[in-house]
């Protein structure tokens, strides 16, 4: 029983060369429990919307016996989001947000009954910011005209991989960017928080020929060219150095400056944006890597401390690399929507059945997301509620799904005739 709009199903099926058939059959299933909220507490109650004859195991043996690759799924989830953000076209610059999800109970002996995610107790001296499991997510960020007409920022899940002890976070956003197989000829610019951006993240997406963007903190030391080189010996690589905190201060005269409006806490705000080149100490051996450190500072907002952003992609404009980063709240809000779609709720015992589970909310959260922004037309009945006005957030749009694809009952059918 297929009760999602033909214009999903259309997009589902970019998925069906990826897996057998009678696998395609389970995941356009599961796809369908997670839209419509059946999935949320339990997957196998997406079978209510099978066939008499399908058998409900089935949709266990999805998340352990059958031959799924998540990272195909990814790459075909990429590759779908781009084509429906830019219409084919695809510009020469995009952004692509990466970051992990908070993770609840840090001390847990066990998360969820799985076996993989065990916790050993409590050790003497052992960090006590030290986390446990938790997803690290990929989003694409784009652009789109609001309802009033503006240009806002919105971002679409893309990938998910799983946190465990063992790799880091930054090590795992490396390999998510190979993964997501993203188009060559194109400069994608990561844009990653403090707590991410590092030696380890810079040195994975250089070797992809990828950039990355991020805020860095205070005490972050850089490094200018030197202007001078020794006449006998062996040549300076690195010249004067300085904390990105005192960049101001110590050398007005190597900083660019220019000044601009950016949205800060409601309201558009005049900022001041000072940017130079800089170098970068430790990532490669016996070379530096060449970089942009960005100082934006909101007059206005005098307890507001300025922002130290980093970037690797020298030809970035200071400006448009300010907005961009700007937009990497909207991961927030996606980590929020995939939540609400089950994110943590799955309780299977296996590891692929979590890695697998991942993708799935990635995939419903993406279509929403992309039907909330416009770029997929769905005719969908309004809820018209008087608390609450606005029809096209991705909750609404899921609620106005459930309603559409809700079975009529007998309410809406002729009133039979009683028979006296």
């Amino acid at each position: 029983m297929n009760i999602l709009p033909s214009v999903i199903i259309q997009l589902l099926e970019n998925f069906r060369p990826l897996m057998r058939v009678e696998v395609f059959e389970t995941f356009t299933l599961l796809l369908t429990g997670l839209l419509v909220g059946e999935a949320k507490h339990g997957t196998v109650r997406s079978s209510v919307f099978a066939p008499a004859d399908y058998q409900p195991a089935r949709i266990s043996d999805f998340f352990t016996t059958h031959r799924v690759s998540p990272q195909k799924l990814m790459a075909r989830l990429t590759e779908l989001v781009l084509r429906l953000c830019h219409s084919g076209t695809l510009p020469k610059r995009m952004f692509w947000i990466a970051d992990s999800t908070h993770t609840e109970k840090p001390y847990a002996e066990k998360i969820a009954s799985l076996g993989v995610f065990h916790r050993t107790k409590r050790v003497v001296g052992r960090a006590k910011h030290l986390k446990g499991h938790c997803y690290v997510c990929a989003a694409h960020l784009y652009q789109h005209l609001d309802a009033r007409g503006r240009m806002r920022w919105s971002s679409a899940l893309c990938g998910a991989l799983l946190y465990v002890k063992g790799r880091s976070i930054p090590a795992l956003v490396g390999s998510l960017a190979t993964q997501l197989r993203l188009p060559e000829g194109i400069r994608h610019v990561w844009i990653v928080d403090r707590g991410i951006i590092s030696r380890t993240l810079l040195r994975a997406l250089e070797a992809i020929s990828q950039f990355a963007l991020g805020r860095v903190k205070a005490n972050q030391v850089v490094y200018f060219a030197p202007r001078r080189q020794p006449k006998r010996g062996r040549k300076k690589t690195y010249g004067q150095k300085c904390r990105v905190d005192q960049l101001v201060k110590r050398f007005p005269d190597r900083l660019r400056k220019q000044r601009g409006e950016l949205h800060v806490q409601g309201k558009e705000r005049k900022i001041e944006i000072y940017d130079a080149e800089v170098l970068l100490r430790g990532v490669h051996k016996g070379r530096a890597l060449k970089a942009r450190v960005i100082v934006v500072i909101v007059p206005g907002l005098k307890k507001l401390k300025p922002w130290y952003l980093l970037t690797t992609d020298i030809e970035l404009e200071p400006m448009e690399a300010v907005r961009a980063y700007a937009g990497r709240a909207e991961v927030e809000v996606n980590f929020d929507e995939a939540k609400e779609l089950g994110l943590g709720h799955y309780q299977g015992r296996s590891g692929s059945g979590v890695r697998r589970w991942a993708v799935l909310v990635c995939i419903s959260q993406s279509l929403l997301k992309l039907a909330a922004t416009g770029l997929i037309k769905l005719e969908l009945p309004k809820l018209n509620w008087s608390w609450y006005k606005r029809e096209e957030t991705v909750g609404q749009v899921r609620r106005r799904l459930i309603e559409r694809c809700r079975p009529r009952i007998s309410r809406n059918l002729d009133e039979t005739p009683i028979v006296k």
